[in-house]
């Protein structure tokens, strides 16, 4: 008996020695279909795969720690403008925050505003919303012979149903416009702090970010009903922005597009100057950004402008008046000095003199009168390389695969951006010094930044939106003290669309 249990143990064992080492045999073999240099090809993508995730993961990391290290600045200054409030203040606001969670019941008020906290990776976006009222107690100031509080508050709420903020924000004067700063406290420990730009009836946030380092976008309105709109087109944008979550796909030449006009541009470079210090990358950009245009994307006329006089640069701006009609879409590029003078801005011509007085300068009141009212373009995009006015170049971060239900989405945006009237700036900085050119080259940050967009976007076979631009532009100028800056002037009447730059292989 013990024999025979011994044998059969013995029969087993074999069987499955057997069965695998036959199964091993059939992996070998389907694994030596491949050749030597295909694996090596695979390991070499994955290894390279592997980098790609790992330096987008460090950049994100940078960007948020950037992003923290903004607002604590950000709330660090706002001490001195938030005042202590009133024990009746505190009252109300208590009262306010228990009463209004729903959105449609949200009260009577001055502004109302709608604000998206941007997802960082395996997160999911947050909604915001409520409203302002001004302090009465705050100080006056007056533009236009109309009178403001320097100061409001107010309540938001996140669009949970359950946690609640309160708002504070401070108003001036910058430039002729009307600027601000808020902050935003919220019960579960999250706080905001931003810039805003403001007309009579509506504003838009500048540079959000939350203490937990991501981005915020917000506008307000006087109008309830526009602002809870906001909101819910918010949502919508979460889930087909491909331009801002997720730039923009490879290789999606089945995108076409069919502009109801032609495209112009004015590019001015100012690197030689009379009276002030000469500066290299001017001139070199635009005859560089004039290439790109000429040969990647269709151009019906390029005016370039190389070491402009004042009557040079505002003949040319005429001359954009005279050639284009409100079907068509104009770029103007500035490199070159700039300056301010009693809160007003100016472009620096070549035969500028080196003291303000002598009106020579270009006041951007002439730039933004030709902009209102003298070129009818459908879409005109002006970008600012000047300082007080407005590294090496790393890969563009694009989905290298994107389905076609993305690519239907993405078209559809862009069709949305080409379709509506759009007044759009994106300067290299704000209200400081800017560089001249990046080491080892004869090119500006922001123009050398600029070129490797506009290329790589054409390569890609990518239509691209001004406000992509700005976005990758900013993640590539992270850890520099210099940011551009993306915005629609109130005064230009920004209709929603956006300036796009539409590769040639991608025209219908």
């Amino acid at each position: 008996m013990i024999k025979m249990i011994k044998a059969l143990l013995l029969i087993i064992f074999l069987a499955t020695f057997t069965l695998q080492a036959n199964s091993e045999t059939s992996w070998i073999t389907k694994k030596s279909d491949k050749s030597d240099s295909e694996i090596k090809i695979e390991k070499k993508e994955k290894t390279e795969n592997n980098k790609k995730s790992e330096w987008i993961k460090k950049k994100k990391k940078e960007e948020i720690k950037k992003n923290k290290k903004k607002f604590k600045e950000k709330i660090k200054e706002s001490k001195s403008w938030i005042t202590k409030k009133s024990k009746d203040k505190i009252k109300d606001i208590k009262e306010n925050l228990k009463k209004y969670k729903n959105k449609d019941s949200l009260p009577k008020a001055e502004f109302y505003f709608a604000a998206i906290i941007e997802a960082k990776e395996n997160e999911e976006a947050t909604y915001l919303y409520g409203y302002v009222n001004s302090d009465k107690k705050s100080e006056k100031f007056k533009l236009n012979n109309k009178s403001y509080y320097s100061k409001s508050d107010g309540i938001a709420f996140l669009d949970d149903g359950k946690t609640t903020c309160v708002v504070d924000s401070q108003i001036g004067t910058f430039f002729g416009d009307i600027m601000g700063k808020v902050v935003v406290k919220c019960k579960n420990k999250l706080e905001m702090a931003g810039k805003f730009t403001q007309t009579n009836n509506a504003g838009k946030g500048i540079e959000g970010e939350t203490n937990k380092g991501n981005n915020v976008e917000f506008e307000f309105y006087t109008s309830k009903k526009l602002a809870l709109a906001k909101l819910d087109s918010y949502k919508v944008d979460t889930e087909t922005l491909i331009t801002r979550s997720l730039p923009a796909p490879r290789n999606n030449k089945n995108i076409k597009l069919e502009p109801n006009g032609k495209y112009y541009a004015l590019l001015i470079g100012n690197s030689k100057y009379d009276n002030w210090e000469n500066l290299v990358s001017p001139q070199n950009d635009i005859k560089e950004i004039k290439n790109v245009l000429d040969q990647s994307y269709k151009f019906e006329k390029i005016i370039p402008i190389y070491n402009g006089t004042k009557k040079e640069i505002l003949t040319a701006l005429e001359e954009l008046s005279l050639i284009t009609t409100e079907n068509d879409y104009v770029l103007i590029y500035y490199s070159g000095h700039g300056d301010v003078k009693a809160e007003q801005a100016y472009w620096i011509p070549k035969d500028g003199s080196k003291k303000w007085g002598q009106d020579d300068w270009i006041s951007i009141n002439y730039i933004d009168i030709y902009i209102r009212d003298e070129i009818k373009a459908h879409h005109i995009a002006v970008l600012v390389d000047s300082c007080y006015v407005g590294g090496k170049f790393k890969g563009l971060n694009l989905l290298d695969n994107m389905t076609e239900e993305d690519s239907r989405i993405f078209e559809k945006q862009l069709i949305g951006d080409l379709n509506s009237r759009s007044r759009s700036v994106l300067s290299s900085g704000s209200t400081g010094p800017v560089s001249d050119t990046v080491a080892g080259t004869n090119h500006s940050m922001f123009a050398l930044t600029f070129l490797n967009l506009l290329k790589e976007f054409h390569k890609s076979s990518i239509p691209v939106n001004l406000k992509s631009v700005a976005w990758n532009m900013d993640r590539y100028f992270a850890g520099s003290s210099q940011r551009p800056h993306y915005y629609h002037p109130p005064t230009w009447s920004d209709g929603g669309g956006d300036f796009i730059f539409i590769p040639k292989n991608n025209l219908q």
